[in-house]
């Protein structure tokens, strides 16, 4: 087994001649560095948090804090969920509690199918208690419901008080289930120069290496969900065994992601008429792509936020030999892993313009959804409206320029931007490119 000089890439197992087989010894530098520094802007904060906008008292945001909120909803659990949302914005502000993460959990409480469950949200038993909790425990750390009852227009009326954790310690992870078939076959074409243009011989084999699940995992930007069925008991079953209910965690969100083969191909040299030789000829990569299929489902809302095929296609095949079939595949793989859980990321963390205002001179600001850790893993933005950069229904509006930020959301400068009024708040997004 030949290896690479270890101070410049760890080493590789090259594949088997044999079988056709070979294993990723290393995580894969481009996919790990894409989602570290995606994930470290969602687990940390800066050693200032942002001041969100309606706090009462700003200076609580740094610890733990108790407040009362108020939930009025035609069923008893989305009351719940409004009194919870609330208490969380009285203590950190209307946008803390209006965050992605925190959303999707309290959607869960209120409209999750697994919370259907024998005496739960029935407003007198309070057996889902445990199963909120644990919904919602990296925000809120307890709650008891002080009040609730029917108004005489028979909508539900929730009082709770909650003791809410401060923003040092908020969990920002998204969770989610899911489905990943994993790029792991590959098959290699060979032509021939000036052949007839179909391959000669063709070779197939397998590798492995970490899926994106355990990338994700390791950065804590989601929470991934067992598939297991989970623990199921009876309303009239003892209490240390309806406690156990409180630990399935719920996907608010489902990612399905769909790998074909990646295809290799590669060329042979004619032979060379004036100067024949018995030796094997040269022989070099010629091109590779994989195509990948990616669904984003929000299983709250049963809607589909991303479905999409594409094809990403390996980068400078001219410059690796067939010796080099290892190297050739592997930043292929590394390429299109990272490309896919880019993809993934901004799709359930879209960084909506939060605000917007007027400067010195002239000059226009806003504040987007967007941790400067994050956005420090970029070069350029663009900001604009609907759709995505790589769809025509984009309407790119100008630039931005990260001039600073925090742990929740960053500040940017609008550079030519000639119209500052078409950027809207909760409707226009800043994209790094």
């Amino acid at each position: 087994m030949m290896r690479c000089n270890r101070r410049l890439r760890p080493a590789l197992a090259r594949p088997a001649p044999l079988d056709g087989s070979f294993t990723l010894a290393t995580i894969m530098k481009t996919t790990i560095l894409l989602l570290s520094v995606l994930a470290a802007g969602i687990t940390a904060q800066d050693s200032k948090p942002a001041v969100a906008v309606g706090a009462q008292n700003p200076a609580a945001q740094d610890k733990d804090q108790w407040g009362e909120g108020f939930g009025r909803a035609p069923s008893y659990r989305a009351a719940l969920a409004q009194a919870l949302e609330d208490a969380v914005a009285k203590a950190k502000g209307v946008e803390v509690a209006r965050g992605p993460s925190l959303r999707s959990r309290l959607s869960v409480v209120s409209e999750s199918k697994d919370g259907d469950q024998e005496g739960f949200f029935d407003g007198k038993s309070e057996l889902e208690r445990e199963w909120v909790q644990q919904q919602i425990g990296g925000f809120v750390r307890s709650y008891e419901v002080t009040k609730k009852g029917k108004a005489d227009d028979r909508m539900w009326e929730v009082t709770v008080r909650a003791l809410v954790a401060s923003l040092q310690k908020f969990e920002s992870e998204l969770v989610i289930e899911l489905v990943d078939n994993d790029l792991r076959n590959w098959q290699h074409e060979r032509y021939e120069e000036d052949g007839p243009g179909r391959a000669f011989d063709r070779r197939k084999g397998k590798f492995e290496g970490p899926k994106i699940g355990e990338y994700l995992r390791r950065s804590g930007a989601v929470k991934i969900v067992s598939s297991g069925a989970g623990v199921t008991v009876g309303v009239q079953s003892e209490r240390t065994q309806r406690e156990k209910l409180g630990h399935q965690l719920v996907a608010s969100h489902r990612v399905v992601i769909n790998w074909e083969p990646l295809t290799v191909r590669s060329m042979v040299e004619k032979p060379n008429k004036a100067r024949p030789t018995r030796g094997p000829r040269p022989e070099y990569m010629q091109g590779a792509s994989v195509k990948v299929s990616v669904r984003v489902e929000n299983l709250i809302e049963r809607t589909v936020m991303l479905e999409e095929s594409f094809s990403v296609p390996g980068d400078k095949p001219g410059s690796y030999p067939v010796d080099r079939l290892d190297a050739f595949i592997t930043q292929l793989v590394d390429k299109a892993k990272a490309a896919v859980a880019k993809k993934v990321f901004f799709t359930l963390r879209q960084p909506l313009v939060m605000r917007k205002w007027a400067g010195e001179g002239g000059k226009w600001f806003v504040e987007a959804r967007i941790s400067r850790r994050v956005a420090a893993g970029f070069q350029q933005f663009s900001i604009g409206n609907n759709g995505s950069l790589a769809n025509p229904d984009w309407q790119t509006l100008g630039s931005a320029k990260l001039v600073g930020g925090s742990g929740a959301s960053c500040t940017f400068e609008l550079v030519g931007v000639s119209d500052p009024a078409a950027v809207v708040a909760n409707v226009s997004e800043v994209r790094p490119l």
